[in-house]
């Protein structure tokens, strides 16, 4: 399976696009998917691999897995990670899921003492909201939200964690995302990381939507802890994710439940995962070996810009449709938020759905809940032509 070289422009090239687009499953005919920020389709060739992975553990069993998966394997699958995000290799831990990523992080962080803060935002996963709000019940810190109000611009984010680390008594520990999976924007990490550092504060930095979506350069960034997936901008299967560590700050992550399988100085201490997603690590690789021959992360921020502009920029001229996502592609991603005046987000999706056959999601920003479409390198043009007609048509309804 091969393409053509990736030439200047192609990211509004759809003949080239269409071809990529047949190595994926067809989409069903009924449903529209623009929810590709759940996880993203495997590439016929990960596909193959995944299914050819399955076949062999479970012919070969216990030798293989005790043996030549757990000593060369999961190995691989670290040196490309690190390779990806300029890390080293022994910096990286293998988990399913960028949640248990980054609940290893959040969980297993023991600097804290009772009287501390801990602070997160409204935009965060709301998974790993809730695990910063439990550190207030396990380890007897304040855990505070720094309310971000949509949409929002750069200058008034950094504003917004200034006067939260300010105001904060004892701030020690930070939850920060890359890319907000609310809205797709992307948040000044580096302004926001030299204000935590000028505190004494750690930065846990949430990449599950960054990853292959944009770029992630751990060292340029002075990025000490980092959580990721491989399922959403990868295209690997579901079931892997990854820790980042910077080996001078190993110390500050403790083991999990006391792990003695590998020693303190180990990151694979860090995780006791038990049976590990096999399958998925087999298949990584060949995920990673299709990023590349697309162009890599390059190729695809410059795709799904193109992609998520195409429709942004003629639904923000439609009366009573806000967008609560970046206009401005540099910001923004393939992740978009929205909403229609008079409707509640809940209304919204279901008339997207049933009425005009578009899959969305519901996602919560702590006080509301706001619409989530999101474009994968795949999406056709004629889809979003579909939503911006559908807008339009609720818009003109909730505002007749």
């Amino acid at each position: 399976m091969s393409f053509p070289v990736l030439a200047d422009g192609a990211a509004r090239d759809e003949a080239w696009w269409r071809q990529v687009a047949a190595c994926y499953p067809a989409p069903p005919d009924a449903i529209v998917n623009l929810e590709h920020g759940y996880f993203g389709a495997m590439a016929a060739p990960v596909q193959a691999a995944f299914e050819q992975a399955v076949r062999y553990t479970n012919e070969q069993l216990s030798p293989f897995v005790r043996g030549e998966f757990t000593q060369r394997h999961v190995d691989i699958v670290r040196q490309r990670i690190a390779a990806m995000i300029h890390a080293e290799p022994q910096e990286i831990l293998l988990t399913r899921s960028g949640t248990e990523a980054m609940q290893v992080l959040i969980t297993q962080y023991h600097g804290l003492a009772p009287g501390d803060t801990v602070l997160w935002s409204n935009l965060d996963y709301p998974a790993m909201r809730t695990a910063m709000r439990w550190l207030a019940q396990r380890r007897g810190v304040t855990s505070t939200q720094v309310t971000l109000r949509l949409p929002i611009s750069d200058d008034e984010i950094v504003a917004a964690y200034a006067q939260a680390i300010r105001q904060a008594v004892k701030p020690k520990l930070l939850l920060l995302s890359q890319v907000t999976p609310a809205n797709g924007q992307q948040l000044p990490v580096q302004e926001i990381m030299a204000l935590a550092r000028e505190h004494g504060i750690d930065v846990l930095l949430d990449s599950a939507h960054a990853l292959g979506q944009v770029d992630v350069d751990v060292q340029a960034m002075g990025v000490d802890f980092a959580g990721f997936n491989l399922h959403k901008w990868l295209g690997a299967p579901a079931g892997l994710g990854v820790v980042y560590i910077r080996a001078a700050q190993l110390h500050k992550i403790e083991p999990h439940f006391g792990d003695e399988d590998y020693p303190l100085d180990d990151i694979r201490s860090r995780l006791h995962m038990g049976m590990p997603p096999i399958g998925a690590i087999l298949a990584a690789p060949a995920a990673f070996d299709f990023h590349e021959r697309l162009g890599g992360t390059p190729a695809k921020t410059e795709r799904l810009a193109w992609l998520r502009n195409y429709w942004v920029n003629r639904a923000a001229q439609l009366p009573g449709v806000r967008l609560l996502s970046p206009l401005d592609a540099v910001r923004g991603t393939a992740l978009v938020a929205f909403a229609i005046d008079g409707m509640d987000a809940r209304a919204l999706q279901q008339a997207l759905l049933q009425r005009f056959g578009l899959f969305t999601v519901q996602r919560n920003i702590g006080d509301t809940d706001i619409v989530r479409a999101t474009v994968a390198i795949t999406t056709q043009t004629s889809e979003l032509d579909q939503l911006v007609a559908a807008l339009t048509v609720l818009s003109g309804e909730a505002n007749a």
